[in-house]
């Protein structure tokens, strides 16, 4: 498919990629954690998604095309061999993944947008309090079936939390608003607003509500 560069409401930067095939959600969000990390743009993005997909049969010791559920283990254990550092997946439970989403990615504080070149310093991302982790998360639907996204920003007004859910199904960035202590729901939908310049992606053409549900693939602390 292809990558995106979004622009938020609190006005950061996000680079998304739009998954090519049906189940490679898991795959995406490897490549977009990867991007994150080491502050690449789009052009400099190097991992490809078939080229994942050979380094997540590796460890998953079976043929991986897109087509199958990728697995939590499987993913941490891709990203230990993509020099991002030492990450691990784990069942948190869903009460309690708020606190893990914002344990990882953290809040509040000025970073610069992923975006190289020279209109870079133009995009302040007000965000990141600690050192910031992207975090993949597992979204149970109600509807059925799951999908993985990835949370790599978190924006604070007042009391309330904003998060920034990079999804690969559409390669847009979705804000959502939860609360620690309290199951984290997401939903799926168009953005209002939001254009894409050339690329290939899917589109939602219908909301599909659900929640996260407790599994994670995080960097270790």
């Amino acid at each position: 498919m292809a990558w995106f560069s979004r622009f938020t409401r609190f006005g950061d930067a996000h680079v998304c990629y739009s998954q090519e095939a049906e189940n490679s959600c898991g795959i995406a969000c490897v490549m977009m954690a990867v991007c994150k990390i080491n502050k690449l743009s789009m052009s400099q993005a190097i991992h490809k998604e078939k080229e994942i997909y050979k380094q997540y049969a590796s460890v998953s010791g079976s043929t991986y095309d897109g087509s199958q559920y990728s697995y939590t283990n499987h993913l941490a254990s891709t990203l230990n061999k993509l020099g991002v550092g030492a990450w691990e997946s784990a069942n948190v439970g869903a009460s309690k993944i708020s606190q893990a989403v914002v344990d990882s990615v953290g809040t509040e504080a000025f970073g610069r947008s992923l975006l190289a070149g020279p209109a870079a310093p133009l995009f302040w991302a007000k965000n990141q309090l600690r050192s910031a982790t992207p975090i993949i998360v597992l979204v149970g639907w109600g509807a059925g079936g799951a999908h993985f996204v990835l949370v790599d920003t978190i924006n604070t007004i007042g009391s309330s939390m904003y998060a920034s859910v990079c999804d690969p199904w559409d390669g847009n960035v979705h804000i959502t608003k939860f609360k620690v202590g309290e199951n984290f729901n997401y939903v799926g939908a168009a953005v209002p607003g939001s254009w894409s310049l050339g690329g290939e992606k899917h589109e939602y053409k219908k909301p599909a509500k659900g929640s996260m549900n407790g599994w994670v693939v995080r960097r270790k602390s």
